[in-house]
């Protein structure tokens, strides 16, 4: 069997795995929750694109911290595993057209992105008075090169039989995408293009145009794309449990008592359950994280119907989320012995459910705190009365299946 068929193979089981946890992940209910959420956020940007000035400084140092995070996210696939710097070492030369085809995937799927970026900011920067009308050639093509910079220096550091100076090269790289931003949003795109596509030629002719010997840095490539499969389901996490996220159970001492806060030892459900969420990062990293990103939606959104959407939504995220939690007491051996009701699960789980999605409720109404009290009131009111529903009709007849 050949290398190019071992990979193939490889690429063929890596987008089987992950579309089957996509699947799950973009269920009925998210995609609807999403939709609702871009809509809101579109329908935000608008108005806010039309409040802004031509001479205004800060969302032009907004768009630079913001486009600059989106064009370093992201690396190089190229399916190496971790046993391939033994197995694979004698076929070096055999790697090199793959890994060059692993880079073109790479270019073009990012590149996508990158359109759908440049598209998004276009009216933003037609109001700034940095492109002339709704859609710029030249400003999707910087970014696009930026990209393309941002990977063939990742593909550099592959070659790069030493890993000494690989911090080095990592912050050049960032400062000069971070100037090359600049200097298209504060000076000119079209210089901004000049220089980016510059750049991307020379970067090209360093890499594939001089002869050279190619001696793979197989501990960067696998540790690389170790942690670029480790984020892609560390992201699938926060919404449904794969076997790749290395999710540990510990005591955690120090939360005993805020457990005694939602149990006092007389369900034996709430006991086990309270337990399982607090010591297994499985169901307190998800709800913890959807908090945090939710608090932060609510604290930065111009509008009150746009924070009350936001908070509402991510509460039933939250919830809906936490639902499996039901599973875990049906697989749970000791209620198998015992002859405890479905019902009685159900309402175990309703009370804990009330309790944490009251907890995000408070926490989203203090989050918008810059709206005044008005905005505090009707955030909080409206998602209690959301939390209730939720709690009270949706929960039983979920589980109750």
């Amino acid at each position: 069997m050949s290398l190019s068929v071992v990979f193939k193979k490889r690429a063929l089981y890596y987008y089987k795995q992950l579309g089957k946890y996509l699947k799950y992940v973009f269920n009925d209910h998210f995609v609807i929750a999403l939709l609702i959420l871009v809509g809101a956020l579109g329908f935000a940007y608008s108005d806010y694109v039309e409040t802004v000035s031509a001479d205004a400084f800060l969302p032009r140092i907004i768009l630079v911290s913001v486009l600059f995070s989106a064009v370093t996210i992201g690396g190089i696939r190229t399916l190496i595993k971790p046993a391939d710097g033994i197995f694979l070492l004698p076929l070096e030369k055999e790697l090199i057209p793959i890994m060059h085809k692993h880079l073109l995937v790479s270019i073009l799927f990012f590149s996508a992105g990158m359109m759908l970026i440049a598209t998004a900011t276009m009216p933003l920067l037609e109001a700034l008075g940095i492109v002339p009308n709704a859609f710029s050639f030249s400003w999707a093509a910087t970014l696009i090169l930026l990209k393309v910079v941002d990977l063939l220096t990742l593909y550099y550091l592959f070659e790069m039989t030493s890993s000494k100076n690989d911090s080095l090269v990592t912050n050049l790289k960032n400062s000069w995408i971070l100037i090359l931003l600049s200097l298209s949003l504060f000076i000119s795109v079209t210089l901004g293009l000049i220089v980016t596509f510059l750049s991307a030629v020379i970067l090209f002719s360093l890499l594939f145009v001089r002869k050279k010997v190619t001696i793979w840095n197989w501990e960067k490539l696998i540790d690389t794309e170790q942690k670029r499969v480790q984020t892609i389901y560390r992201l699938i996490n926060l919404f449904i449990e794969t076997p790749y996220g290395k999710n540990k159970v510990k005591r955690r001492r120090p939360l005993d008592h805020l457990i005694e806060l939602f149990d006092k030892n007389t369900n034996p459900h709430m006991y086990y359950m309270v337990r399982v969420f607090f010591r297994q990062t499985t169901f307190s990293g998800l709800y913890f994280r959807l908090c945090l990103i939710g608090l932060i939606f609510v604290l930065f959104s111009p509008t009150l119907w746009l924070r009350l959407v936001g908070s509402l939504l991510f509460i039933y995220l939250i919830g809906f989320q936490l639902l499996p939690l039901k599973q875990i007491l049906d697989e749970s051996i000791h209620f198998k012995l015992y002859p405890y009701k479905n019902t009685d699960k159900i309402k175990a789980i309703q009370k804990f459910l009330g309790i944490l999605l009251m907890v995000s409720s408070v926490l989203f109404s203090i989050g918008s705190f810059n709206g005044g009290w008005d905005t505090m009131g009707v955030i909080f009111v409206a998602s209690t009365l959301f939390v209730w529903g939720f709690v009270r009709i949706y929960v039983p007849k979920r589980l109750g299946r």
